[in-house]
């Protein structure tokens, strides 16, 4: 256990504000991940979770008429990918109210290229870089500045899985990399080869509140076949990290939530950062929600604070947010994976369910739940060897692709080393390495068979 610092609004006063303003709210995503963290709380319980499928066609008479009182939540509502475009119909053809940032801001910050004004206007430093043009382009020499012995480049869309990142170590492969991206404006960074960082925000009408710092897991082969596919996060500390760089992160989170609010962004965002020595660089910022946010979720209710879902229906709902608080005290070393397809397979019956499950000899089985696991399994009651699963997959998904997200992890320690380029634990090989295993012709048989 370190000393945590976090900020938010006391529990009992954010759940009964929402008693007062929702009657129900649903979490739109293929996982309950999220979610969970409200059902989880006796307080209020008006939460459920809705996969956004096929939306059933509307009847003769037209959609219902949206209710104030009934509202949705999704995970990436303003991105544009079908997952959004099947949140906002479903609310549509349901009659709730999705609870959506303002899409003109959220297409701004999701840009790899446009965001760089709105960093540049909240006073948070980037890694050196060149703009690429589309086309008319010289030479790889002109966008490659000596001295930048390697680099990143990125496409300014479709990086939300960060299949948009590429790392390239030499002129000879940027060449390469920008025959496959003709036709793209794109971002060459210089590479940084710091400590990788998100912290998790909330933009509210008047302030913004900062939550959790984690060490964010981008690339590590053991778990994805991209070298920039985020992979995993652990919560992270003051003590944990080179002194000042926590303070510093969350400063520029808040910095950064405060010209998104400003410009008319609500709602929960993620800052991603790398450091550089007693310096923290903005990698880019996450409109959204984003997996880190469950560890965040964890803290928060150790720490009597709201969880953030709930605070971002409260920034969507009201002029200004509740009194917060700022807490000092003792954080787990909660950490999680996120474990990528090796190679192509089929989807068959009997996937997992979330839940608590234990590593053995065979690989990953099913551990039955506790009465409290009921509305949501705890985070931080787990054992040695047990770890919560959050599969990403679900019955009638089709077969899975190289890469494709297979499951979400988590344990109740850390997995890796806080150091820029991490090896996971050997308990944490042995959780990817059972479920990729468990991958065959026909499905997933051995991971599942009776859920958690």
């Amino acid at each position: 256990m370190r000393e945590a610092v976090l900020e938010g609004v006391p529990a009992g006063a954010g759940f009964a504000l929402l008693a007062e303003l929702v009657d129900e709210a649903v979490w739109l995503d293929r996982s309950p991940l999220l979610s969970h963290a409200l059902t989880a709380d006796a307080q209020w319980r008006r939460i459920r979770h809705e996969p956004p499928g096929p939306t059933p066609p509307h009847p003769p008479d037209g959609p219902p008429a949206t209710d104030p009182r009934r509202v949705a939540v999704a995970f990436a509502p303003g991105t544009g990918t079908p997952a959004a475009d099947r949140a906002r119909a479903w609310a549509r053809a349901h009659g709730y109210r999705l609870l959506a940032p303002e899409p003109s801001v959220t297409a701004a910050a999701d840009d790899k290229i446009d965001v760089l004004p709105l960093l540049a206007e909240a006073g948070v430093p980037v890694p050196d870089h060149v703009i690429v043009p589309a086309t008319g382009r010289l030479g790889s020499a002109a966008y490659w500045p000596a001295g930048w012995p390697r680099a990143v480049l990125q496409r300014r869309e479709n990086h939300l899985l960060g299949r948009g990142t590429v790392r390239v170590a030499s002129r000879p492969e940027l060449v390469r990399a920008l025959c496959v991206w003709e036709g793209h404006e794109l971002r060459l960074s210089r590479h940084v080869p710091g400590l990788s960082l998100t912290v998790t925000g909330c933009a509210g009408g008047d302030r913004t509140v900062v939550s959790a710092v984690c060490h964010q897991l981008v690339g590590l082969p053991e778990l994805t076949p991209h070298r920039g596919t985020p992979c995993g996060s652990q919560l992270t500390g003051p003590a944990d990290l080179p002194p000042g760089t926590h303070a510093a992160a969350r400063e520029a989170a808040y910095r950064v939530g405060e010209v998104l609010r400003t410009r008319g962004y609500r709602g929960v965002f993620g800052l991603d950062l790398v450091t550089e020595g007693s310096r923290v660089l903005a990698v880019g910022i996450n409109p959204r929600f984003h997996t880190a946010v469950s560890l965040t979720h964890a803290a928060e209710r150790a720490a009597g604070l709201l969880p953030v879902l709930g605070l971002h229906i409260l920034a969507q709902l009201l002029p200004e947010l509740p009194a917060s608080r700022a807490v000092h005290g003792e954080l787990p070393a909660l950490s999680q994976i996120l474990v990528h397809a090796r190679r192509a397979a089929g989807l068959g019956p009997g996937l997992p369910a979330p839940g608590r499950y234990r590593l053995t000899p065979e690989g990953p089985l099913p551990r039955p739940r506790t009465a409290e696991e009921d509305h949501g399994p705890s985070l931080t009651a787990l054992g040695p060897g047990e770890a919560l699963c959050w599969p990403r997959v679900s019955d009638g998904d089709g077969p899975v692709r190289t890469g494709d997200e297979l499951m979400l992890v988590q344990f109740n320690s850390h997995i890796v080393p806080l150091v820029p380029r991490p090896r996971l634990s050997t308990a944490g090989r042995s959780w990817a390495a059972g479920i990729n295993r468990a991958l065959g012709a026909e499905g997933i048989p051995a991971v599942g068979g009776g859920g958690g």
